[in-house]
């Protein structure tokens, strides 16, 4: 038995996984027994699965699928309308091949018994998500998960009185299973507080507060060029950082005097 980790995300597709399974050897049919072509509007033709001819090294391999959102397949919060309008889809694309996606699942669960369409992460890389568990029973799970049991993180924050994570920009984004919320809800688990430092804060940071991360702070203490920001990055990080446990030192001071 092989064991695969596929990571998925940043996609240029909004085909639910259908080229990937058709290159696999699945069969994608339309009411005549037609092979559907490739593309996501294609999926509002299908009608039937056939998984007989599947590639068979799939059957002696597990997949386990690094997903990094928890986007059902379909929606208002569904992989062709978050993510279609990034690939240049517009408002009548969007509306036939969220369609698209929707019959699909509709398909998957009467021929493979799979119900994927309020599957969280099916959404994923424009729906390759939900396709990979269909066509290869593939297993969906946060990717910052995957990561934190690879290098062990939880036994290194064993005894450990703060934790300090961060990425690029902190934003409404982040709570969607990146790896800041992995880290924070690993560290909140253990009782430990969390403090995040990124390169800059934008819209709906605020929202991290609620999923484990104490305080949010940003590394950039003056107006400046990305191309600047980065040439300081380490110096930025360094002095966020110090300002960061400073404030931390006073809040101890005053908490010990009063008590």
């Amino acid at each position: 038995m092989k064991n695969f980790i596929i990571g998925i995300g940043g996609s240029a597709t909004n085909d639910g996984g259908a080229g990937m399974a058709q290159a696999l050897g699945v069969h994608l049919l339309d009411s005549e027994g037609n092979e559907i072509k490739r593309g996501g509007l294609e999926l509002n033709k299908l009608q039937s699965i056939n998984l007989s001819e599947l590639d068979g090294r799939v059957h002696d391999s597990k997949f386990m699928v690094a997903c990094d959102v928890s986007n059902p397949l379909c929606g208002p919060e569904g992989a062709s309308a978050v993510y279609g309008p990034q690939k240049g889809a517009t408002p009548e694309m969007i509306e036939l091949l969220d369609s698209g996606l929707s019959n699909m699942s509709t398909v998957v669960k009467h021929d493979v018994g799979l119900e994927i369409m309020d599957m969280a992460g099916a959404g994923a890389a424009g729906g390759l998500g939900g396709g990979l568990v269909a066509f290869i029973n593939g297993t969906l799970r946060p990717g910052v998960d995957i990561v934190l049991d690879a290098v062990q993180l939880q036994e290194k924050m064993i005894g450990a009185d703060l934790v300090i994570t961060g990425e690029g920009q902190m934003d409404f984004q982040t709570v969607y299973s990146k790896a800041p919320i992995g880290v924070a809800k690993m560290a909140n688990s253990m009782g430990i507080p969390v403090i995040g430092i990124s390169g800059s804060l934008g819209k709906g940071f605020e929202e991290v507060h609620d999923h484990g991360v104490q305080a949010a702070i940003s590394i950039i203490n003056a107006p400046m060029k990305l191309s600047e920001a980065s040439e300081r990055a380490r110096g930025l990080v360094s002095s966020a950082t110090e300002q960061a446990l400073r404030i931390m030192r006073i809040g101890v001071k005053v908490f010990d005097e009063r008590t």
